[in-house]
């Protein structure tokens, strides 16, 4: 069922549509040499996953193909969240569902199917993250992976920052941070492109809009008086408390096991971009995928998974109406009897 709706969604086109295909065409005509060149306005990870499927042009459409990079993550996903409840439970029942509920979850079916957006690919890394702290087991690596793709991957360093206070894992780890992004950008480095580039990519994508909120249901709805600068700063500030309070909190609970390990981790990546300024809606992929994991080991989080996705059913008709202004394919047509229609 997945496979068959992300096919039916495979032409169905938003506004930046057209930008994913500019950056798929240039991977493909350019090659390796490419990676000279700043063509996309993500991290140098996503550059080397076009320039893999670039090289299967011809086996679909360029939309298709990007498209293809999301549904491979969103794939991994849920293999990672049905681990996480198989571990915990060993029950096979829970496990299946909690596979089939990431896989066929709104969230994810929207996002990557529909959208073409990638937030599947740091959250994967972040979920691996979790799995292995939830092992007693020190998770920073795939953590540190999560941020060097996308910014949002930070969002769940509340939770590393206290499992590393909690587990008395020595400070010197968040080095891994800056130190796996240089790792992983050498490749653009020797292809020649400038490191002020490659520094500069999350200082860009933070300066492309001005808004307090990018359509993203928190607190920034009810500010709209506030001037930018003055919330832009006073987000950044709260959120930095708020986050470092979470640290401080899971580090010095007495609470142990794996299911209060998801729960906090579930509590940082809801929170952070819930204070922080400038978030789009759907910053919130990753609490929406680990509360499915969540809502299996324990039904009482059930209402929190379910609310969650309902939301994200909610706004895809604001988010394509107002931010995108959807071309909308007979994919569109076809996908209205299975899914609610965006």
């Amino acid at each position: 069922m997945g496979i068959v709706l992300r096919y039916l969604a495979r032409e169905h086109a938003t506004a930046d549509a057209a930008e994913y295909i500019t950056w798929y065409t240039f991977a493909r005509d350019h090659g390796i040499a490419g990676l000279a060149e700043a063509f996309t306005n993500y991290t140098p990870f996503y550059s080397y996953l076009l320039l893999i499927t670039a090289r299967f042009d011809g086996l679909g459409q360029p939309l298709s193909l990007v498209k293809m990079i999301s549904a491979i993550f969103e794939l991994g996903c849920a293999i990672v969240v049905a681990r996480m409840v198989w571990r915990v439970t060993g029950v096979p029942l829970r496990t299946s569902l909690a596979f089939c509920a990431v896989w066929l979850a709104p969230t994810v079916l929207f996002n990557g199917a529909m959208w073409g957006q990638a937030d599947s690919i740091w959250t994967f890394f972040a979920l691996i993250s979790v799995a292995i702290f939830m092992r007693d087991r020190n998770g920073v690596l795939p953590f540190a992976v999560a941020c060097s793709v996308k910014a949002q991957g930070v969002f769940l360093g509340p939770f590393v920052l206290g499992m590393i206070l909690r587990r008395k894992i020595h400070v010197a780890w968040l080095a891994a941070i800056p130190a796996v992004y240089a790792i992983l950008a050498i490749p653009v480095l020797v292809a020649g492109r400038s490191l002020v580039s490659v520094l500069g990519i999350y200082l860009g994508q933070a300066n492309t809009f001005h808004h307090l909120t990018m359509n993203a249901a928190n607190i920034w709805v009810f500010a709209g008086g506030t001037p930018y600068a003055v919330g832009v700063a006073a987000g950044l500030v709260l959120a930095a408390a708020s986050g470092l309070a979470l640290s401080i909190f899971i580090a010095q609970s007495r609470r142990t096991g794996p299911e209060f390990i998801l729960l906090v981790a579930c509590v940082s990546l809801i929170l952070m971009p819930y204070l922080l300024p400038k978030m789009h809606d759907r910053y919130f992929y990753g609490f929406e995928l680990a509360a499915i994991a969540l809502a299996c080991l324990n039904l009482r989080y059930l209402p929190f998974a379910v609310i969650a996705q309902i939301w994200r059913v909610i706004l895809p008709r604001i988010r394509e109406r107002d931010r995108h202004g959807s071309v909308a394919g007979g994919a569109l047509q076809h996908l209205s009897g299975v899914l609610p229609r965006a």
